[in-house]
């Protein structure tokens, strides 16, 4: 039995072969730390891409000694993927619940905490994403756990600079084959950071492009997302920030 390293990030073919599935890893929110009014429901579509950054080990032949050696060689892409869907929903003052639907083929739900408001924002965002891969040589299920913390500056009412460092948890099992069938389960802790702007032309449309990096903590992987999220519904209001006339 073959066990792979924990490390996702490390394991390219498997990352490769999810982007081509658009079921990779994404963490963008396309939000700010304020949370949707009690009852009230809002929405956000986003057309993102997806890229990473690893280590392969392949077998080469040495020229000076006719034995086959392993080297290790840097491998990267950069794919589009297809468009993802949040929906959120206020449940107190400062308390919303986010249910998504990751690149039309994974799932996940959040909850976010905002107990500070003002030119100033900070919430918690815990959330779990889901999804499975599966083709002829691997069959992986992957969970990742995310612990983000929100950070918000509001120079205006109608612009937000969002910062989102945290972190993830991801947990696999599965099978994945190359020569020999290979059963697999893997874990790992991953930093993340993200970086968005908010522009909102509305009380209920905003436009908000959002760039997040996760690095592994057991490898020199990293992977990330880029996206332009379209907002629209019943947005968190920003009317605290306005100046009186």
């Amino acid at each position: 039995m073959r066990k792979p390293s924990a490390r996702l990030l490390a394991l390219p073919a498997v990352l490769l072969f999810g982007a081509l599935l658009s079921g990779c890893p994404n963490p963008n929110s396309y939000g700010t730390p304020r949370t949707v009014a009690p009852g009230k429901i809002a929405h956000s579509v986003s057309l993102e891409s997806y890229g990473y950054i690893g280590e392969t080990t392949e077998l080469q032949e040495n020229p000076d000694t006719g034995q086959m050696e392993p080297k290790t060689r840097t491998t990267s892409g950069f794919l589009p993927t297809l468009p993802s869907y949040q929906l959120r929903a206020g449940l107190t003052d400062n308390l919303d619940i986010g249910a998504h639907v990751h690149n039309l083929s994974s799932f996940g739900v959040d909850l976010k905490v905002n107990p500070l408001r003002g030119v100033f924002d900070l919430a918690v965002d815990p959330g779990v994403q889901y999804f499975f891969l599966s083709s002829d040589d691997a069959s992986v299920h992957i969970v990742y756990l995310n612990a983000p913390l929100m950070l918000g500056v509001n120079p205006a009412d109608w612009f937000s600079i969002v910062v989102t460092p945290g972190v993830t948890y991801a947990l696999a099992s599965g099978d994945i084959a190359n020569d020999d069938d290979a059963a697999a389960t893997g874990d790992g802790l991953l930093l993340r950071g993200s970086l968005g702007f908010q522009f909102r032309t509305s009380d209920s449309f905003a436009i908000h492009p959002e760039l997040t990096m996760m690095k592994s903590l057991e490898g020199p992987g990293m992977i990330y997302n880029f996206g332009i999220g379209f907002n629209f519904g019943a947005l968190p209001s920003y009317k605290d920030l306005q100046e009186p006339m």
